[in-house]
């Protein structure tokens, strides 16, 4: 039960959490903020919830930047993956392209069709 409780209170922290927390988010940082070991907090979340805390961490992140695309027109695409701490914004347009099935770019020219 305990590793219920503190996979669930991972989960709302990770998602509660400002974009610029989240851009440089660790396994290591969270398991010194929840007081357990990085490989106890991988082998629970992974159990618990079916997938690395990795993976979750870099879906967090895509769900933010599919959020800021439709909400902030003037950001580039560059600052937005610089602002969720990739490095490397084609590495990031490869990424979001994974999840959502079209470029960041093309996302919100659709999103902003859709919207009108």
């Amino acid at each position: 039960m305990a590793n219920k409780n503190i996979i669930s209170d991972v989960f709302r922290y990770v998602v509660q959490l400002p974009e610029e927390r989240l851009a440089g988010l660790t396994i290591k940082m969270l398991a010194k903020h929840f007081a357990v070991s990085r490989c106890h907090l991988s082998r629970a979340f992974h159990s618990e919830r079916g997938m690395t805390l990795t993976t979750f961490i870099k879906r967090q992140k895509l769900l933010r930047a599919e959020r800021l695309l439709a909400a902030d027109r003037d950001v580039t695409i560059k600052e937005l993956a610089g602002r969720l701490g990739y490095a490397d914004y084609q590495y990031f347009i490869a990424r979001f392209k994974e999840q959502w099935g079209e470029s960041p770019g093309r996302y919100r020219k659709l999103f902003a069709e859709f919207a009108e």
